[in-house]
């Protein structure tokens, strides 16, 4: 029953309620919870030893909150809040938020509903840069010195596509244009690479000063909380849950905000897709302004009609329907207009224009004429993309883009690859299209190169990748979260009620949500493998699974985020103070009972042992999942 107009509030429920009960009231308990009798020589109940509390019945007698309730004192809530709670609340502006728009509040949920699922793809980027650096030190081993500058330039794709797990990126090689831009030898390539390396480095979020000054206090008021409490307060109830509660937070200061910064992500949205795409400031011959090799948009983009010369030489022009032809001379720097031209994809001046077949001196620059290409349209089930969080930018999704990064990556580097290896065979630098796809081990195609690869071709390591990151993201999930439960299970009276309830309900739903989001990413990738190969696909029942899936994910992890912060201040001003709570009526029903008559003095041995656990167990797990990252990477 609920509160009405003959409700007493009182400022303390516990004692209010220990005053309704003397040595002949029934429901009087011991430290067991078994029935008890007051001494004969005592009067006041609460000098009586033996006695420890009353059962739940009794308790919804006299204190019920049709009777008494305890009342809201702002001052005396606002002191535990700014101790224990305010420290962790201001970390939250250190999150990775690096989104569009509304996304950034969903990034910020996702962090408080579901460290799980942030860690999760925490792990999986800090791996992947490891495979990258891995995998390109191999490769720049190889590289004979006749062709040193392949070096330089494999050090600034390996920068870009670490940075890039932060954005859909797709590899394009309609055109020859990915085989162009990793092998051919010249300055517009060579400045591309060195531009996107250095417009990503300046975006890089590293450590700042305002960042340090926030851990620096968070940890002294959480240091100097624990000391005052364990001194002053050592064995009360409500003491012991404020600590609780704030060790849920703890994995936010020492795994997820460093974690983020030490592994490196861009310091805000957009940033990859500036690097990556042209910059309408720049020169007309600047390769920068024409790159389509690296897509930075997710998109997908229908076949083009097969036509003689897949690979055909650069510039590549829709003209108007009244040009068909322009008549040129191998390196003539003539001037052309191009004004009823639309540029396809870069100008390659070092390349002869394609030869005609006339056989004579004078050869003739053919205009294709090649459709715009135009990405398909999204696929979409009940209005939701398909392709779910893989498209949000931001580090807090890396784990919805781990596979498509990694067929981009493999791309690259099996082009790489081989080309080395022909490299150490003598094989000439590349010049045109054609030579540089087959230096490549590229095949003509019309179509994108594949984003979404089959499941027989995804190798074991990166499914050990995520096997291990899934790992790690329990481990502190259930590190941080499970000691909250401990130290509130542990509290008199020992049990599962409202307090370690909440919490447990909070690390449920925290994992539930990461384990639907990354089912949901399982169905995205298999649909969109067929799509990718039958664009008229349509999603069916995989589809609606998807959707369902995630948005039932996301919802969890939004509500989850917000019980985290409601919990705690319900906590403090005292909602929990009820007969049902306090008698941890969840797990034993009408056989509960609470100690109100105890003072925490008279509970201090018991708590030691279990509070000194709590603290060093969420500070174990903090640091060593915070030295994975800041050592094992």
């Amino acid at each position: 029953m609920g509160a009405n107009l003959s409700t007493e509030y009182v400022p303390s429920w516990q004692q209010s309620c220990a005053n309704l009960f003397d040595c002949n009231s029934p429901g009087l308990v011991d430290i067991d919870g078994q029935s008890v009798l007051c001494r004969p020589n005592i009067t006041n109940v609460a000098l009586d030893s033996n006695v420890w509390g009353i059962t739940y019945s009794a308790c919804q007698e006299k204190c019920g909150m049709d009777m008494i309730r305890q009342e809201f004192n702002f001052t005396e809530s606002a002191i535990p809040l700014v101790t224990w709670l305010l420290p962790w609340l201001t970390l939250i502006a250190q999150l990775p938020f690096e989104a569009v728009g509304w996304r950034n509040l969903l990034s910020a949920c996702t962090c408080l509903g579901s460290p799980a699922l942030t860690v999760y793809s925490l792990a999986l980027t800090a791996s992947n840069r490891v495979y990258i650096d891995k995998k390109f030190n191999r490769l720049k081993s190889k590289i004979p010195a006749k062709y040193g500058y392949l070096v330089k330039r494999l050090d600034s794709i390996a920068f870009v596509l670490k940075e890039a797990q932060q954005c859909p990126v797709r590899a394009n090689q309609r055109h020859g244009e990915l085989a162009m831009l990793l092998t051919v030898k010249d300055h517009e390539r060579e400045n591309f690479w060195k531009g996107a390396e250095r417009d990503l480095k300046n975006t890089r979020r590293d450590f700042t000063y305002s960042f340090a000054a926030q851990v620096f206090m968070a940890f002294i008021t959480y240091l100097f909380s624990f000391i005052a409490a364990v001194h002053d307060s050592l064995g009360s109830p409500d003491v012991a849950l404020q600590f609780a509660s704030s060790t849920v937070w703890s994995w936010m200061e020492f795994t997820v905000v460093f974690g983020y910064i030490r592994v490196g992500c861009q310091n805000k949205s957009g940033t990859v897709r500036e690097a990556l795409e042209r910059d309408p400031s720049r020169s007309l011959n600047d390769l920068s302004l024409h790159q389509t090799a690296l897509r930075p948009s997710g998109d997908l983009y229908e076949p083009l009609p097969q036509i003689p010369n897949t690979l055909p030489s650069t510039p590549v022009f829709t003209p108007d329907k009244s040009s068909k032809a322009l008549p040129t001379t191998p390196n003539s720097k003539e001037s052309f207009d191009t004004s009823g031209l639309n540029l396809r994809t870069f100008p390659t001046h070092q390349h002869a224009p394609l030869n005609t077949g006339s056989g004579g001196d004078d050869q003739t620059m053919v205009l294709r004429d090649v459709e715009i290409e135009t990405p398909l349209l999204s696929v979409r089930c009940w209005g939701f993309d398909l392709r779910g969080e893989e498209i949000y930018e931001g580090p807090v999704f890396n784990y919805a883009r781990v596979l498509t990064w990694f067929a981009l990556t493999r791309h690259i580097e099996r082009a790489l690859a081989t080309s080395i290896q022909k490299f150490r065979r003598g094989h000439a630098i590349p010049t045109t299209e054609t030579e540089a796809a087959e230096l490549c081990g590229f095949y003509p195609t019309r179509q994108d190169l594949a984003a979404y690869i089959p499941w027989s071709d995804i190798p074991h390591f990166v499914l050990k990748r995520m096997i291990f990151a899934t790992v790690i993201a329990l481990v502190l999930q259930w590190g941080s979260t499970g000691a909250a439960i401990y130290i509130a299970y542990n509290t008199e009276m020992v049990g599962i009620g409202c307090r370690s309830g909440s919490y447990l309900v909070y690390g449920i739903a925290a994992t539930l949500s990461w384990l639907l989001l990354v089912a949901s990413n399982v169905c995205s990738h298999a649909i969109m493998q067929r799509v990718e190969k039958y664009p008229t696909r349509q999603p069916g029942l995989l589809g609606a699974l998807a959707v369902l899936t995630r948005t039932l994910g996301n919802t969890i992890l939004v509500f989850n985020a917000g019980w985290l912060i409601a919990s705690t201040i319900l906590e403090e001003i005292g909602f929990f103070q009820t007969c049902w709570c306090q008698t941890n009526s969840f797990q034993f029903g009408r056989r509960g009972w609470t100690a109100v008559f105890k003072t925490p003095s008279d509970m201090r041995s018991a708590a030691g042992g279990v509070w000194m656990g709590g603290f060093i167990w969420s500070a174990v797990i903090s640091v060593i999942t915070s030295a994975i990252f800041a050592f094992g990477y």
